[in-house]
């Protein structure tokens, strides 16, 4: 790994990044003192983090369980090498197919689709099949979409792993729950704050022509259940993590379940953690400096009783961290047809203080 280009950075800025992962919306006067620094130098590094790549946006997560998604559903598209561009062309016309992704592990083609029902799920895997170009599909069924990622979980030099929260295997999400009932205020702040999580108050009343107290109260509410985690997002090839190590894994004992899940997290860089249905149980991702840190993770991995040998796809580690995949669903029925590892990068000034 070649450590030429990656910023340098120290303990005071790897810490603001802690706690901005944590809670985008950390006043810099909290930063700080947290930091033992004015709220002056806490602005500089934070302006010099984004100009530098390091940090890359201020989101809030969306649950598309709130918008009346039920299900998230990978599709793993297997085609010939020579038939990807006509196959291509045709996922283009079918808009149940989004965020797409070419070559990740033995797939041609990785995508989503976001489903209200899952009985169309077989008519979606039926309608691709269709084309003789596609030999296959596989389908990975998310059990749910939030509380998936861990932000805190990765190790940010030159603090050291110890300064990683523990945490432990989040409730369990209600995916049948009842669609909230959102009003076209509720939803304008959403999108506002799904896409600059760190918008002031005021400015969101001064947009939307309401009192900043009724933002105030629609957001405590937002937060409850649409808007569950609010962090910003980073670079992680600048922090560098060179590779992203995803594991399909398959308990022996589905009863030890949150043991199984509670002693992966306590893994350093394990960013992902889904609950998945069917043939296997969780999909886990793990930040890796490079190809070498696998096989440290792979004798942590066999330390944990219950574990059938994973199957592992390693990939080139994604520009923009954690992924913002549902905000779109704010404003539409459909995902983005195309994964952008980018989420709109923005000036760092003006910033809530």
């Amino acid at each position: 790994m070649n450590n030429n280009n990656i910023p340098k950075i120290d303990e005071i800025d790897a810490t603001i990044i802690k706690m901005l992962l944590a809670e985008s919306r950390t006043s810099f006067t909290d930063i700080g003192k947290a930091c033992n620094i004015t709220v002056g130098a806490v602005r500089m590094r934070y302006k010099r983090l984004w100009k530098e790549g390091i940090i890359n946006g201020e989101v809030m997560l969306v649950n598309p369980h709130c918008l009346g998604i039920r299900h998230i559903v990978d599709l793993g598209i297997v085609t010939e090498p020579e038939d990807e561009e006509e196959v291509a062309r045709y996922l283009e016309g079918k808009p149940y197919v989004s965020q797409v992704i070419k070559h990740l592990g033995n797939y041609n083609f990785y995508g989503k689709a976001a489903l209200r029902d899952l009985n169309k799920l077989s008519e979606i895997v039926e309608d691709l099949e269709l084309n003789p170009k596609i030999a296959r599909v596989d389908t990975l069924i998310w059990a749910e979409a939030v509380n998936v990622e861990f932000p805190e979980n990765l190790v940010i030099k030159p603090l050291p792993p110890s300064s990683c929260k523990i945490y432990k295997r989040p409730a369990l999400t209600n995916i049948d729950q009842a669609q909230i009932e959102i009003d076209d205020i509720d939803r304008k702040i959403a999108v506002i704050l799904s896409k600059s999580s760190r918008t002031p108050f005021r400015q969101i009343a001064q947009e939307l022509n309401i009192s900043t107290k009724t933002v105030i109260q629609r957001y405590k509410k937002l937060r409850e259940y649409l808007l569950p985690r609010s962090t910003i997002t980073v670079d992680p090839n600048k922090l560098g993590y060179k590779a992203l190590a995803g594991l399909i894994v398959k308990l022996t004992n589905r009863s030890k379940m949150t043991e199984i899940y509670n002693q992966l997290l306590e893994i350093p860089n394990v960013i992902v953690i889904i609950r998945i249905l069917g043939q296997y149980d969780l999909w886990v991702c793990i930040a890796l400096e490079d190809i070498d840190k696998m096989f440290e993770v792979r004798q942590k991995l066999n330390k944990i009783s219950g574990l059938d040998k994973p199957e592992v796809a390693i990939t080139p580690m994604v520009k923009s961290w954690p992924l913002h995949l549902f905000s779109s669903l704010l404003e539409s029925e459909a995902m983005p047809k195309y994964y952008e590892e980018k989420q709109g990068k923005k000036s760092a000034n003006n910033r809530k203080k």
